[in-house]
């Protein structure tokens, strides 16, 4: 009885040591993983692209690569091109003029607490008021130092594009390659569940690109009609973030209201007014039909998920958190009316 405790036990030591060191192995190659994830998200979006070549051209399955692979470059160098500068030059702004906006908080923020003051509230409510735009300063310096690293990350990008080139000549492959391995008699299950995550993973990456481009555009181009400095680059923000579901849009309006409080810029109302239009045609309108069946989940399903997604794998983590509940929601629903049809 004593041997086998003894052996239950060093069985346990070793299936702990084995799981901590694949997640120390898992870390080391971390790097590796979000370049492998991101090139990958990029070839569910490119895919269907090709498909379409391949069908609509009658092109061999390398030229229908090589052109989809061509026209992703060509975007790239575009946006590099065309994007890129006046972001620099409004980023370079921003900074230039940063001391004036923090002053014109601080401001706002003093009258805000003489206000409360002169309502006899309690001290506790009043007094952080005159310290944040002093504590906002080091979050928005260190906010625009990790824009720059950002831009600055060639080296991934060198790889990401090297990677997506062979991912997507050999998406198809390995699909299928992976339902030969499958027995017969699981085959069509196989199939099933490669469509659900086609469905929910795929559908669900290509159609927030969209979605986020267009309430980009929209944001940018009508706080530019009213006069709103660095409407470029908070339209391009408001795009960016609105791919996190429910909390990426108010993160989003934070700058632009910040700098409204500025008497060259139109007012808090109407900047407020810009981002609840655009968010109100994202919901009713873009969200329905762009996004299918991976965002019918409960809110609070979804903001769970993006705070799991955030603590394990930061902003790649909040991305994929949606889509892949969406999966699992979607499996479950398969293997429960699977199991309650006749012929299960």
């Amino acid at each position: 009885m004593k041997e086998k405790s003894t052996k239950v036990l060093f069985h346990t030591i070793g299936l702990i040591l084995i799981i901590l060191g694949f997640l120390w192995f898992l870390k080391k190659i971390s790097w590796a993983i979000k370049i492998f994830v991101i090139s990958l998200l990029i070839v569910y979006v490119l895919f269907p692209v090709s498909e379409y070549f391949k069908r609509r051209l009658r092109l061999s399955h390398l030229a229908s690569v090589g052109l989809t692979f061509i026209f992703f470059l060509l975007i790239i160098a575009s946006l590099l091109s065309l994007v890129i500068p006046v972001v620099q030059r409004e980023i370079q702004e921003i900074l230039r003029d940063f001391p004036f906006y923090v002053g014109q908080l601080q401001r706002y923020m003093e009258e805000l607490s003489e206000l409360i003051h002169n309502f006899n509230l309690s001290a506790d409510l009043s007094d952080p008021f005159p310290q944040l735009s002093t504590n906002l300063q080091p979050f928005l310096e260190e906010l625009a130092s990790l824009s720059f690293s950002l831009v600055s990350s060639l080296v991934d990008i060198f790889f990401i594009i090297f990677l997506v080139f062979y991912l997507l000549y050999d998406f198809q492959n390995v699909r299928e390659a992976a339902l030969s391995m499958v027995p017969p008699y699981y085959k069509q299950t196989a199939q099933d569940i490669m469509d659900i995550v086609d469905r929910n993973f795929g559908g669900y990456i290509r159609g927030n690109i969209i979605r986020c481009g267009i309430v980009g555009l929209l944001t940018g181009f009508i706080l530019f009609v009213l006069g709103m400095p660095y409407s470029l680059l908070l339209g391009i923000l408001a795009g960016a973030l609105n791919i996190i579901l429910y909390i990426g849009p108010y993160i989003a309006a934070i700058p632009a209201v910040l700098l409204s409080f500025s008497p060259h810029t139109p007012s808090t109302v109407a900047v407020l007014a810009v981002y609840a239009f655009v968010q109100g045609i994202d919901g009713i309108l873009l969200s329905p039909l762009l996004l299918g069946r991976a965002v019918k989940l409960k809110p609070i399903t979804v903001i769970a998920c993006l705070l799991i997604g955030q603590q394990l794998a930061g902003i790649l983590g909040m991305i994929l958190s949606t889509p892949l509940a969406g999966i699992i929601k979607s499996l479950l629903e398969y293997f429960r009316e699977k199991k309650s049809s006749p012929a299960g």
